[in-house]
């Protein structure tokens, strides 16, 4: 029939006439305006399932697990650390971990330290181990953005899904972000898994929705108490809007409530009770852990809160371990998320101004018709804001904090961008332009702008992935030079690896001491010590170990060899005289005598000339392994900040590991 789309074919396939140029036919109006409308409404969009969703994240997160390095020196021996310990008894003790202060929770380590134990059973080397809790982590956010991904699909709209989908894939932030054991982390897959229930509408006939979104919020409170700030538009929503009025049954049956007068004082005393029942069974767990640990009542959230909001007037706090400007957030954001952090920045501005334009496509008679649907989505937008507002207003700052707000992101971003590709092509109707040319800019203006996020971002996640891996490949290579390294000992099979006729060895590190990659990441016959350079503060000292002599007598043959007592809460419950919360350093952390280190991990930077002395030009010490490594300070910023090949302006040090010549 005239005007269907094989009659627009079939008249394109008929030849032109001689001479004449044949031209690209445009679609009927009827056609155009049909396909306008499929792009506007979102009909047959197409959308990935949780599990297709699940599995594309997964490999990226796989990725990050494997090939990223430890960014935070925080991230190893607050945490990694202490999990080392609960595994193979021994490794550092931060002044965190002491009960006179316990503002760091067994419990949070206990949830990786029992994996590990797992773990144990099916690896061969604990640096194995360590890579199965980054891919434990990866497959946990996996899911948790898949989950994060379908309720954007069928609670907004899957354009918007599709966009929150690229932004959170490609971020560089999320690639380190993503398998980092730290409490931010956990915070922040909590806080997805959370907004999979915040962004549907508030209903008066089911609790599941505040149930579900409480129970996250204080999951990640109790991980990070500050992460609960995000849940504050949350809190008000559910006062404030009255939403669904209708459900489903199981049986198909369509159920309308009726509206009471006083259910806004209904739906306070719901919220309490799910941030009470919430806060008794996950704090209470989380308390009696920790207290049965440290020997006293504590309750760990509350020593953070406490430490780093009323602790500054006695000189003490999160100051004394630096201060950031103001604008670092919006440098990190823009490092790590590129033009999507400047369209996060710019969303609750771009819907006011889509609020304006737009103000009669939203159907009703009344102003607060067409600004309801606005406003509504302003309390998705503001946890963002308020959690940007909160952290640059702190002068203590690290990338760290903005963790939680990673999501958060991509989802004001996504937002954003289908609000732009509205008011562009709005912007070209006024402008004269026809049916055709709108439904290309409708098409084409998101996917510009993601394939220029795409770009930036891969770029930075090559940067940093071969630019400062150095750390990983080095640590790495103590294993190779070691010829039979001492393995962790599987006591569940009785195999003990560690004889004690063999020397324990000594790795120094000196200024390099911050970018140790944890224990997991040495054999068990070599231990770290550090040794004095420039940095004045508080090093972290070590664990009484849990490993004794044993003997074992098979015949004539007698073997001495380590094993574990089992006895961790000892260890777990020590505190080390010099240990303080004012960053005064401890002598005893620090191992004098130079000759006593068999190994050594140092760096070389040539323009580094008179800041810190490098073992790796003395003659004392032999290469075993280097690998260069980017001299960030003497290097252009664009340069060094994302890859670009032939790029100039780099400089480059060298990172190592030497061993003492014999």
């Amino acid at each position: 029939m005239p005007g269907t789309s094989s009659d627009v074919r079939q008249r394109s396939n008929k030849k032109t006439s001689k001479g004449q140029k044949k031209q690209q036919p445009s679609l009927p109006p009827q056609v155009s305006a049909k396909v306008a409308h499929d792009l506007i409404t979102e009909s047959n969009t197409f959308s990935f399932s949780l599990k297709t969703a699940f599995r594309l994240f997964l490999i990226i997160r796989c990725a990050s697990g494997l090939y990223s390095v430890v960014q935070d020196c925080d991230e190893v021996f607050n945490y990694w650390e202490p999990v080392h310990y609960l595994l193979e008894g021994y490794g550092f003790q931060t002044w965190e971990y002491s009960p006179r202060y316990s503002i760091r929770s067994w419990a949070y380590i206990l949830i990786y330290s029992l994996f590990g134990f797992l773990a144990q059973l099916i690896s061969s080397t604990k640096l194995q181990i360590f890579y199965l809790i980054r891919l434990l982590m990866a497959a946990f956010c996996s899911f948790a953005e898949a989950k994060l991904y379908r309720t954007v699909v069928e609670e907004i709209n899957p354009h918007v899904a599709r966009y929150l989908m690229v932004a959170l894939f490609f971020s560089a932030g999320m690639f380190h972000a993503s398998t980092a054991l730290l409490p931010s982390t956990f915070a922040m897959y909590t806080t997805m898994m959370a907004f999979s229930s915040i962004l549907q509408p508030p209903t008066q006939m089911d609790r599941t929705r505040t149930y579900t979104s409480v129970f996250w919020l204080v999951l990640g409170g109790l991980a990070w108490p500050f992460s609960g700030v995000i849940g504050i538009p949350f809190a008000i929503e559910e006062v404030v809007v009255y939403g669904r009025d209708t459900k489903t049954d199981k049986h198909g049956q369509l159920q309308v409530a009726v509206r009471s007068q006083h259910w806004r004082y209904l739906r306070v005393l719901r919220l309490v009770e799910a941030v009470l029942l919430s806060t008794l069974v996950l704090g209470g767990t989380m308390f009696l852990i920790d207290s049965t640990i440290y020997q006293q009542w504590t309750f760990v959230p509350w020593n953070i809160v406490r430490y780093n909001v009323f602790s500054g007037a006695d000189g003490r706090g999160p100051d004394l371990f630096g201060t950031e400007p103001w604008y670092f957030y919006i440098l990190n954001g823009f490092l790590n998320f590129n033009v999507v952090f400047l369209l996060a920045l710019a969303s609750g501005i771009i819907m006011l101004v889509t609020a304006y334009v737009d103000r009669h496509r939203v159907p009703g008679t009344t102003w607060t018709d067409a600004v309801w649907p606005y406003l509504l989505m302003s309390f998705k937008l503001a946890p963002f804001y308020l959690w940007f507002l909160i952290f640059t207003c702190q002068p203590h700052k690290e990338e760290r904090f903005l963790y939680v707000a990673y999501p958060l992101i991509a989802l004001n971003a996504a937002i954003a961008i289908y609000f732009i590709r509205s008011l562009v092509s709005r912007g070209a109707g006024y402008l004269g332009a026809n049916i055709n040319v709108r439904v290309y800019i409708l098409r084409y203006t998101s996917l510009a702008i993601l394939v220029v996020y795409g770009l930036v971002s891969i770029s930075r996640i090559l940067a940093l992935v071969t630019r400062y891996h150095a750390p990983l490949t080095v640590y790495n290579a103590l294993w190779k030079e070691r010829q039979e390294p001492l393995v962790h000992s599987n006591y569940i099979q009785e195999r003990y690896a560690e004889d004690m006729t063999t020397k324990e060895l000594q790795l120094c590190v000196g200024k390099e001491w911050y970018r140790y990659q944890s224990s997991f990441f040495l054999p068990n016959d070599v231990r770290l010590r550090f040794i004095p350079s420039h940095f004045d503060g508080l090093l972290p000292n070590t664990f009484p170990e849990d490993r004794t002599t044993a003997t074992y007598i098979d015949k004539d043959t007698t073997i001495h060899y380590r094993t574990r007592n089992y006895d961790v809460l000892k260890g777990m419950r020590h505190h080390h005289d010099k240990t303080n919360d004012r960053n005064q350093p401890d002598d005893s952390a620090t191992l004098k005598d130079l000759t006593q280190c068999d190994y050594m991990v140092d760096s070389y930077f040539p323009l580094h000339r008179g800041v810190e002395s490098s073992f790796v030009m003395d003659k004392a010490w032999d290469r075993v392994f280097c690998e260069p490594y980017l001299d960030a300070a003497h290097s252009r910023q664009l340069a060094r900040a994302f890859w670009v090949p032939g790029s100039q302006g780099l400089q480059w040090g060298e990172y190592c590991l030497l061993k003492r010549k014999t």
